[in-house]
C-alpha cells in the first residue's frame, strides 16, 4: 500500500500542478465562466431606472425605423422630469430628412433640464465614432459596445477605455457623482455584470406612450432613463447568462451593478489552494476508504459540498472558482478508480480526441469497441470519395478581413461537415475551402456511393439556405464544385507511430479530385463518375451523361455524368433525349448535326453549362478537325 500511496500523491501532485498551469494560462475558461452563469439567480431590479422601449407596437404606431430625429426630441421633451436620459441609438450620420431634423434633436437637448448622453462607439482600430452633424460635442457621450466572451456571452463590461467613458458609466456618473467617486474602481478592467434577472425584469414603458403623453411626469421623476430599440427585427439582443436579454437592458444592469455597489470579488491564489486541497483530498480518501463505493461517496459528497458553498460565495457577491477544484478531485479520484483500466482509456481518449470531428457517434462508438480498426497501416477497400471546392475563393478573400473570412469559412464548413457526418462518412480532411471525405470505410457500408451522393445533393441545398443568410448580410454569393468518384483505394492509417492520419489514396481518389475540376469547366455543382452511377439506384436523383473524357495524368477514359438537382429537373427531362443524341453526334464526330442539336436546346436552357461547352467545341472541331478523334475529350490541365 505505501508503494501505491507513493504513486497516488505522485499523480495528485501532478494533477495539482497540471490544473494549476491550466488556470494561468486561461484553458477552459468558457467552461469556467459556463458553470458561473448558472449561479445567477434573479434579483430586484433598481428603482432608479427606466428603460423606454423602442418596441414593435411603437414601431408600427410612430412609423417605419429608423426615426426620424424630431420622434427623440419629442421623447426628450416629454421626460423633463428625470434624471438623466441617454439614448441608445447611433446618430453618428446626418439625418437623412435634412439639418431640421437634426436640429429639432439639438435644440431639444440643449434646452433639456436632465442631462442628455449620447452614443459614440469604439471602433476596431481604437478611434472612437461620435454623433455627427450638429450633434456633435453638444452633449455627454459614452460608447455602448457591447463586450462579448469567446462563446458570445455577455458577461463583462469595461467601464472606461483610453480615458474615454462607456455609455453606462457616463449615466451612473451623472446620476450620482459622489458614489461613484468613492468606488473603489478600475474603470480599464472588466466588471462583471450582475444581472438583475432575464429580459423584461427592468421597469419599462414603451416610446409610443411616451410620445403620446399615456404615462405621467411623476412616473419619470429623478429617475434614469434609457431610451433603447427592444423590437426583434432591430437585432439587438445578446446571449446572457439568463438567455437573450436586449442592448438596452444590459445597459441598464451594468448601471444597477455600478450604482448597487454589486462588485464580485475573486482570488486567483484561492484558486490554487483549492485545486492543490482538493488535488490531495482525493488521494486522502483512497487512503482512508478502502471500499470503492465509501471512496466514491466521500468524492460526490465534497463535490456538492463545495458547490453549495460557491452559491452560497456568489449570493454575497464573491466568485469560487467552480470547475477547477472540482476536476482536480474528479481527475485524482478517477486515478485511483481506473488505474487497472489506464490502458483502455487512454485508446478511447484517442480515438475520440481524434475522430471526434470527423465521424459519426455511431461510427466513434464502433470504434472504440474495436479499437484494433485504427493500427498503423492501409488495406484495399472499395469507397466512395467526394471533393468539395469553393470557386474562385481566392476572388472573395480578396474582399474580407482575416476575421470575416475566418468566421464565413467555418460557417460554411460547418454545414458541409455536418451533412458527411449525418450520413455517417468521414471527413478526411480541410484543405483551405475544399473538403474530402469518403464512405465505406472504417466500418463497412454497402450502400457508400449513394450516401456520397446524397451528401452531395444536401450540400447543393444548403448552399442556399447558407447564400440566402449572406445576402443579407452583404456578403457576395458562392457556389460550389462537388466530384464524386467510387472505387478502390487503399484506406488505413498513414503516417508515423506517433503522428498518423486516417485516410485514403489512390488514383481513384486523384479522379475524384479531378472530378470536383470539371465542375467548373461544365458549369455544373456536381460531378460523379460511371463507378457512382453503377452503385446508386436510379430513384435517388436523375443523373444525365455529360462527357467522356481523359483526364490529366491518366490515359484511360472516363464517362462523367451530373446530378441534376431537385430544381431543375423538369426541365432537364424535357431536352434529355435530344441532348443525348446531340451529344452522340458530338462524340461520332457529326459535328453540324451536332451544333445543330445544341442550338435548338440552347433556346430553351441559354444558361446550360454542358451544352454551352459542348456546342463550342463541336464548332471548334467543325473548323479544325482533331486527329484520330474517338469522341473522347482528354483535358491538358487538372
Amino acid at each position: 500500500m505505501k508503494g501505491q500511496g507513493k504513486l497516488y500523491l505522485f499523480v495528485a501532485l501532478c494533477v495539482a500542478l497540471m490544473l494549476s498551469g491550466a488556470f494561468y494560462f486561461g484553458f477552459f475558461r468558457h467552461i469556467q465562466e459556463l458553470l458561473t452563469d448558472f449561479l445567477y439567480t434573479p434579483r430586484l431590479p433598481s428603482t432608479d431606472i427606466l428603460i423606454v422601449e423602442i418596441d414593435e407596437s411603437s414601431i408600427v404606431a410612430a412609423g417605419q425605423w429608423p426615426w426620424p430625429r424630431q420622434k427623440f426630441a419629442d421623447l426628450i421633451k416629454n421626460l423633463q422630469s428625470a434624471s438623466v436620459i441617454a439614448i441608445d441609438i447611433n446618430f453618428k450620420e446626418q439625418s437623412n430628412l435634412g439639418q431640421a431634423d437634426d436640429t429639432a434633436l439639438q435644440e431639444a437637448i440643449l434646452n433639456s433640464k436632465p442631462k442628455i448622453v449620447l452614443t459614440a462607439e469604439l471602433q476596431p482600430d481604437g478611434s472612437v465614432s461620435r454623433p455627427g452633424g450638429t450633434l456633435r460635442g453638444i452633449t455627454a457621450e459614452g460608447f455602448p459596445n457591447i463586450f462579448i466572451s469567446s462563446d458570445s456571452v455577455v458577461r463583462f463590461s469595461r467601464l472606461q477605455k483610453d480615458n474615454f467613458p462607456s455609455l453606462s458609466f457616463k449615466v451612473a456618473g451623472l446620476h450620482n457623482k459622489d458614489l461613484v467617486e468613492q468606488l473603489a474602481l478600475s474603470p480599464e478592467a472588466p466588471l462583471r455584470i450582475a444581472y438583475a434577472g432575464p429580459d423584461k425584469t427592468q421597469s419599462s414603458v414603451t416610446a409610443i406612450d411616451v410620445l403620446n403623453n399615456k404615462i405621467p411626469k411623476e412616473f419619470f421623476q429623478d429617475k434614469i432613463i434609457l431610451i433603447g430599440a427592444t423590437a426583434r427585427d432591430l437585432q439587438d439582443y445578446h446571449k446572457t447568462p439568463f438567455g437573450l436579454i436586449s442592448g438596452v437592458e444590459i445597459q441598464a444592469s451594468i448601471i444597477q451593478t455600478i450604482l448597487g455597489k454589486t462588485f464580485y470579488a475573486s482570488s486567483s491564489y484561492l484558486t490554487y489552494a483549492l485545486i492543490t486541497v482538493f488535488a490531495f483530498l482525493a488521494v486522502l480518501f483512497a487512503l482512508l476508504l478502502a471500499r470503492p463505493i465509501f471512496f466514491v461517496g466521500a468524492l460526490v459528497g465534497t463535490m456538492l459540498l463545495y458547490t453549495l458553498a460557491v452559491f452560497l460565495a456568489f449570493d454575497s457577491n464573491y466568485v469560487l472558482n467552480l470547475f477547477y477544484p472540482n476536476v482536480a478531485l474528479f481527475l485524482s479520484g478517477a486515478f485511483v478508480l481506473t488505474t487497472q483500466y489506464s490502458v483502455t482509456a487512454r485508446e478511447k481518449k484517442f480515438i475520440q480526441d481524434t475522430f471526434g470531428r470527423y465521424l459519426s457517434p455511431d461510427v466513434i462508438k464502433e470504434l472504440i469497441a474495436d479499437p484494433s480498426a485504427l493500427k498503423l497501416g492501409g488495406k484495399r477497400e472499395h469507397l466512395t470519395i467526394l471533393f468539395s471546392d469553393i470557386r474562385n475563393f481566392t476572388d472573395l478573400s480578396e474582399h474580407m478581413t482575416p476575421e470575416r473570412l475566418t468566421n464565413f469559412l467555418n460557417n460554411y464548413l460547418n454545414r458541409m461537415t455536418q451533412i458527411i457526418l449525418r450520413h455517417n462518412g468521414v471527413v478526411d480532411k480541410y484543405i483551405g475551402d475544399a473538403v474530402m471525405a469518403f464512405w465505406g470505410a472504417p466500418l463497412p457500408n454497402t450502400d457508400h456511393a449513394r450516401a456520397g451522393v446524397r451528401s452531395a445533393i444536401e450540400m447543393v441545398e444548403e448552399l442556399k439556405k447558407f447564400n440566402a443568410i449572406n445576402k443579407k448580410r452583404g456578403v457576395a454569393e458562392i457556389e460550389i464544385g462537388i466530384g464524386i468518384n467510387t472505387g478502390e483505394v487503399t484506406v488505413g492509417n498513414m503516417g508515423s507511430e506517433h503522428r498518423f492520419d486516417y485516410t485514403v489514396i489512390g488514383d481513384n481518389v486523384n479522379l475524384a479530385s479531378r472530378l470536383e475540376g470539371l465542375t467548373k469547366l461544365y458549369g455544373v455543382n456536381i460531378i460523379i463518375s460511371e463507378g457512382t452511377l453503377k452503385h446508386i439506384d436510379k430513384n435517388v436523383t436523375l443523373v444525365r451523361e455529360l462527357d467522356t473524357v481523359r483526364v490529366k495524368g491518366k490515359q484511360q477514359s472516363v464517362k462523367i455524368y451530373e446530378v441534376i438537382p431537385k430544381s431543375q429537373e423538369q426541365t432537364i427531362v424535357r431536352v434529355k433525349s435530344i441532348f443525348d443524341e446531340a451529344r452522340t453526334n458530338y462524340y461520332q464526330g457529326h459535328w453540324p448535326l451536332a451544333i445543330e442539336q445544341f442550338e435548338e436546346i440552347l433556346k430553351n436552357l441559354p444558361d446550360d453549362g454542358p451544352i454551352k461547352l459542348l456546342l463550342e467545341r463541336s464548332r471548334e472541331f467543325l473548323n479544325h478537325p482533331p486527329e484520330n478523334w474517338d469522341g473522347v475529350y482528354t483535358l491538358l490541365r487538372k
